[in-house]
């Protein structure tokens, strides 16, 4: 009976004990195991939230079956847990020698081109500038100026020269990266197309660095709304977005030269489109624009191409350029034809203000390393639109 009410008492005086013969540095374990899950899956459900829920049409009962999906299930088990017996012969060749399975490898051809068809189908700058692909650091290419001149002369009188004005532009590959994040589950889901989804999601990551990069700049690359690049400034009357007029529009048409109009486009922010299609003639008047240019996504006649790497209505500010306009195939994209990879299990990184330690949720991380560079080799064929300084 005193037995009894020993354990009694044992189990009133320690907090959340259930098996009285616990020790105290036993207690103590289990209770901080006990805080350590509690914080652990509030860190989940948050990096849930950051990270896109896979859509139904990555899972299917025929990816079991499905050689190239399980292939490259299997290729990213074999680099992430080490285990080199489950690399498929087919990629094994683009595993580095050096770095073996431990360290970074190149991205498969196959996988690495059905990335870049995402950052082409979606990304504006990829889809509009001229693309270089380059073998070796940096590349040298001309920027004209300037056109040459044309002068009629007599039969037997000698032309004049009249050259036109380089001068020189060096494409210098500026090496970057991303992440992306999956739960070590996904890599053990037969019915997931992991290839596919971590596919989709670095394109879009891709695609949205060189949108950014190609518009507002992304340091040390100057876009194509940073200031200095050559291109045609035009200044709304005022210091805030909402200044501009159809007038400026106009003028900014008006400002490039006549031959590049042919391949010439308009590239803003969705929200700076919606303001410009609500612009009216006079306070109680019709649009400026017609129902079939609204419709089509055109103004003065030229398509329009919406990016959010161009600064929304929300942005507005002194100094600040918001629109572009012009032949987009004078901006020289160069890019190593190319993707590595390589992996953490261990790594803190960041998401939006978060930061998360891959480790305490279960997340494995993909930093894929790219490289490119964008430079202008014909600027003044680009107009932008941008608020007064003051």
């Amino acid at each position: 009976m005193k037995g009894v009410t020993k354990m009694q008492e044992e189990t009133k005086t320690l907090d959340d004990v259930q098996v009285p013969t616990e020790t105290d540095e036993q207690k103590i374990t289990r209770i901080a195991g006990a805080l350590v899950n509690e914080r652990v899956n509030k860190e989940i459900d948050e990096i849930h939230k950051l990270i896109p829920v896979p859509g139904d049409e990555f899972r299917s009962a025929d990816n079991k079956q499905n050689p190239s999906v399980i292939d490259g299930r299997n290729y990213l088990k074999s680099i992430i847990f080490n285990q080199p017996d489950l690399m498929p012969e087919r990629y094994k060749s683009y595993l580095g020698e050096a770095s073996g399975n431990t360290g970074s490898n190149l991205v498969p051809q196959e996988w690495y081109n059905k990335i870049m068809s995402l950052v082409a189908e979606g990304g504006v700058a990829y889809r509009n500038a001229t693309i270089f692909n380059m073998s070796r650091k940096d590349l040298v290419i001309p920027r004209m100026d300037t056109m040459p001149g044309f002068s009629f002369v007599t039969e037997g009188a000698v032309k004049a020269v009249s050259n036109p004005t380089f001068s020189q532009v060096i494409l210098s590959r500026k090496d970057g990266g991303f992440i992306v994040l999956f739960s070590k589950q996904l890599i053990d889901d037969e019915a997931f197309d992991l290839m596919s989804f971590v596919s989709e999601m670095a394109g879009k990551v891709f695609m949205l660095a060189i949108d950014r990069a190609a518009f507002r700049g992304l340091t040390p690359i100057n876009g194509l709304l940073s200031n200095g690049i050559g291109a045609t400034i035009h200044e709304v009357a005022g210091d805030e977005f909402s200044a501009m007029t159809y007038d400026d529009l106009i003028a900014m048409v008006a400002a490039v030269p006549s031959h590049t109009l042919r391949n010439s486009k308009w590239y803003m922010n969705r929200t700076v489109y919606g303001s410009i299609k609500r612009l009216k003639y006079s306070v109680a008047g019709e649009y400026v624009l017609s129902p079939q240019d609204r419709k089509e996504l055109l103004l003065e006649g030229y398509p329009v191409e919406l990016t959010d790497a161009c600064p929304a209505m929300g942005e507005s500010g002194q100094d600040k350029a918001f629109i572009g306009f012009g032949d987009l195939s004078y901006m020289a994209l160069g890019m190593r034809n190319s993707l590595s990879v390589d992996f953490s299990k261990e790594a803190t990184v960041t998401a939006g203000e978060s930061t998360i330690n891959l480790w305490q949720t279960g997340l494995v991380g993909l930093n894929f390393g790219a490289s490119f560079d964008i430079k202008f080799t014909f600027p003044s064929a680009i107009s932008v639109l941008k608020t007064q300084a003051s």
